[in-house]
C-alpha cells in the first residue's frame, strides 16, 4: 500500500501525463500549415486571405484565454478540456465542407482557436500550480516544461498525419478524420476520475466554503503592474517573431525548391526539437535564472531565423539542418519560463484569470505576425520583410529581460 506521501507523487506525475497529452491535441489548429498549399490550389486564394485563417485562429486564442482562465478557476478542469475537444471536432467537421473564405475563418480560425486555448496551457498551468505546491513546489519548473513540450509533440505527431491524410485523400477528409479524432477523445476526458485529478483545486474551495470567485480589486491592481504588462510583452513579440514564419515555413521552403515531403518534414523537425528544448527549460530555469536561459533561446531563434532567410538564395539541405536545429530548439522555451513566473508571482485563486490575460499576447501577437506576414508576401512577392520583422521582434522580447526587474530576477 502506497503512503500518502507516494500517493500524492504519484498522483502529480499523472496529472503532468495527462496535461502533456492535452497539450499535444491542442496543436491540432497547427496543421494549417501543411492545409495551406492545397487550399490555395484548389480556391486559388491570395496568401494574405490564408494567412487571415491563422491570424484569426491564433487571434481567438488569445481572446479567449481570460475567458477561459476565469471558467478554469470558476468550473474546474473537466468542462473546460471536454468544452476544447467539443469545439475542434466542430470547426474539423464544418471546415470539409468550406467554400468561401469567411468558411474557414469562423472554423479552423476562431473556433478552433478558443479550442486550443481551452485545452491548451491556460488550464494546465491552474492544475499543475495547484499540485506543485508545499513540498511539491520546487519541482513546478519542471512540470511545467514537462506539459509545455506537448506542444511540440503535437508538431511532430499531427503535422505528418495530416500531411498523409491530405496526400491520400485530401485536405477535405483530412479535415473529417481530424473531427472524428477529436469527437471520440471528448466523452472519454469527460469521465476520467477529476475528483481525484483536480483534488487539490477541490480542497482549496472547500477550505474557501465558497466557488473561487472573481476578485476585480486584486485583478486591476495586477493589470496596473509593469510586470503583467511586460510578461504580456514577453509572449506578445515572441509570438510575431515565431508566427511571422512558422505557418508559411512549409510553403517557404517549397518556394526555395525543397520538396514538399522535405518541407512538411523540416516543420515536423521543428517540432522534435522544441520537444526537448521545452522539455529541459524548467530544469535550465532553476539552475541557471529566467534571464540567462531567455536570452540564449532568443540568441538561438534569431541565428535560426538568419539561416532560414539564407535558404531562398542557397537551398541546401545542409543548411536547412542547420537553421532548423536553433530555431526549433528555442521554439515554444519562453512559454515554461513565463507561466512559471506566472505561477510564482500571482495569487493562487486568480492564477488561470491572470494567466490566460497574459495568454493574450500570444494569440493577438500570432495573429499580428501571421497576418503581416502573408499580406508582406502578397505586396513584396518574398519572404525577406518577413523574416526582418521576425528578428525584430526576437530582439526586443529579450529586451523585457533585462529591463524589467521581476523578469530579471524571477
Amino acid at each position: 500500500m502506497l503512503t500518502p506521501i507516494k500517493a500524492t507523487y504519484r498522483a502529480a506525475l499523472i496529472v503532468v501525463a495527462l496535461t502533456f497529452f492535452l497539450n499535444l491535441m491542442s496543436r491540432l489548429g497547427d496543421t494549417f500549415a501543411v492545409f495551406l498549399l492545397p487550399i490555395e490550389s484548389e480556391f486559388q486564394w491570395n496568401r494574405a486571405t490564408l494567412s487571415t485563417i491563422y491570424g484569426l485562429y491564433m487571434g481567438a486564442h488569445g481572446v479567449s484565454g481570460i475567458l477561459v482562465g476565469w471558467l478554469v478557476d470558476r468550473l474546474g478542469p473537466r468542462p473546460v478540456y471536454a468544452l476544447g475537444l467539443l469545439l475542434y471536432s466542430a470547426a474539423f467537421f464544418l471546415a470539409q465542407f468550406a467554400t468561401a473564405p469567411w468558411h474557414l475563418f469562423m472554423t479552423t480560425g476562431v473556433v478552433a482557436g478558443v479550442a486550443m486555448t481551452s485545452i491548451g496551457m491556460t488550464t494546465a498551468t491552474v492544475l499543475l500550480a495547484a499540485w506543485y505546491s508545499g513540498e511539491l513546489e520546487r519541482w513546478r519548473p519542471m512540470a511545467i516544461s514537462v506539459t509545455y513540450a506537448g506542444l511540440g509533440a503535437g508538431v511532430i505527431l499531427w503535422v505528418p498525419i495530416a500531411h498523409l491524410l491530405i496526400e491520400h485523400s485530401g485536405w477535405r477528409t483530412a479535415y473529417l478524420w481530424l473531427g472524428i479524432t477529436t469527437l471520440s477523445l471528448t466523452g472519454i476526458v469527460y469521465v476520467l476520475p477529476w475528483d481525484r485529478l483536480a483534488r487539490p483545486l477541490l480542497e482549496r474551495k472547500e477550505k474557501t466554503h465558497s466557488p473561487i470567485r472573481l476578485d476585480r480589486k486584486a485583478i486591476l491592481i495586477i493589470v496596473g503592474q509593469p510586470t503583467f504588462w511586460a510578461l504580456f510583452g514577453v509572449l506578445f513579440l515572441t509570438a510575431i517573431a515565431i508566427y511571422a514564419i512558422s505557418p508559411q515555413l512549409v510553403a517557404y521552403l517549397v518556394a526555395s525548391g525543397f520538396g514538399k515531403t522535405i518541407a512538411t518534414m523540416a516543420y515536423s523537425v521543428a517540432g522534435m526539437m522544441a520537444l526537448f528544448g521545452i522539455a529541459t527549460t524548467g530544469w535550465l530555469v532553476s539552475r541557471f535564472g529566467s534571464r540567462r536561459v531567455a536570452t540564449v533561446s532568443y540568441a538561438m531563434t534569431i541565428v535560426g531565423l538568419l539561416g532560414l532567410s539564407l535558404l531562398m538564395h542557397s537551398p541546401h539541405l545542409i543548411l536547412l539542418c542547420a537553421a532548423i536545429l536553433p530555431f526549433g530548439l528555442s521554439q515554444g522555451s519562453r512559454g515554461p519560463i513565463v507561466s512559471t513566473l506566472v505561477s510564482r508571482l500571482y495569487p493562487a485563486t486568480s492564477l488561470g484569470l491572470v494567466h490566460g490575460a497574459i495568454t493574450m499576447g500570444v494569440g493577438l501577437g500570432g495573429m499580428v505576425g501571421a497576418s503581416l506576414s502573408g499580406l508582406l508576401v502578397d505586396l513584396t512577392g518574398g519572404y525577406s520583410a518577413s523574416f526582418a520583422i521576425a528578428v525584430m521582434a526576437g530582439g526586443l522580447a529579450c529586451s523585457l529581460f533585462w529591463w524589467v526587474k521581476d523578469l530579471r530576477t524571477g
